[in-house]
């Protein structure tokens, strides 16, 4: 069920996408601090530098929702890393090339 909402971050609807990435936070809320679902993140990480930019920014919308979703301590210090190499990666590839997560 959780790959089958995964794929709709490729939707061609940014409401889609936007209302998949908040649910998918939802999930990791409860899932990820009781040591489930632990590929939810890397998987994100990866697709946030996909070459379909719908994709890009969906990835980055769920780990922000993610991130908003669950408390600091409930996350290892690995997720966290890999988090913010994503978001740093991205910002740093696409500065000055019209990036804009909106």
């Amino acid at each position: 069920m959780k790959d089958a909402i995964l794929l709709q971050l490729a939707s061609p609807s940014s409401l889609v996408r936007t209302q998949i990435a908040s649910l998918v936070s939802i999930i990791a809320a409860i899932e990820i601090p009781r040591g489930e679902w632990l590929n939810l993140v890397p998987m994100l990480c990866t697709n946030s530098t996909h070459q379909d930019q719908q994709v890009k920014l969906a990835s980055l919308q769920t780990l922000g929702f993610i991130c908003e979703e669950i408390e600091v301590d409930q996350i290892d210090a690995q997720t966290k890393n890999s988090i913010i190499v994503a978001l740093t990666n991205t910002i740093s590839k696409d500065e000055g090339n019209g990036f804009k997560a909106t």
